[in-house]
């Protein structure tokens, strides 16, 4: 174990310098890596964007797809509840003119022999009327029969007094 850590700091007090080489070899080195680098990092960067935008090009499209069905399906939904609703309308219409229908039927069949009973009872009126009308028309005319009878026993009486005795 010791020897490997000499060997590790042995390589690590090594430095390039060592072997001979500049710094300024070590500087064209850097300068060269980072323009690689930099050209690396560009095209990834451009790769990366692109197959970023065809990412959200593809999710964009499919969003719109599914929001195309759900306003479909939506749509769908809201014909069926309208078609219930009109539906119910219509039934509810229904059975309003039938509730109307059967009122003016309970309306006929109770005030029909109402106003039958109402006709009869003024037919009875005028029956009585006009037998009250002749009631009186006869107790006048028994009045005035009566007054001719009395005028008549009187003038009997003053007759039979002025009759003379037959022999």
């Amino acid at each position: 174990m010791k020897g490997c850590l000499f060997f590790v700091l042995g390589i690590a007090f090594f430095n390039a310098f060592a072997f001979g080489e500049s710094a300024t070899d070590f500087e064209t080195l850097r300068a060269l890596i980072r323009e690689d680098t930099r050209a690396i990092v560009k095209e990834e960067i451009a790769a990366s964007e692109k197959r970023t935008r065809e990412f959200v090009t593809q999710e964009i499209a499919k969003l719109t797809v599914r929001m195309d069905e759900r306003d479909r399906r939506i749509a769908a939904e809201f014909q069926g509840v309208n078609k219930r609703i009109d539906d119910t309308n219509n039934r509810l219409s229904l059975n309003l003119v039938l509730l109307v229908a059967l009122l003016g039927l309970i309306g006929v069949a109770l005030g029909l022999p109402y106003l039958q009973d109402k006709k009869k009872e003024r037919a009875q009126d005028e029956k009585i009327a006009a037998q009250q009308q002749q009631l009186e028309a006869q107790q006048k005319l028994l009045e005035t029969q009566q007054q001719r009878i009395d005028a008549m026993e009187a003038e009997l009486k003053t007759l039979k007094k002025n009759q003379m005795p037959s022999a």
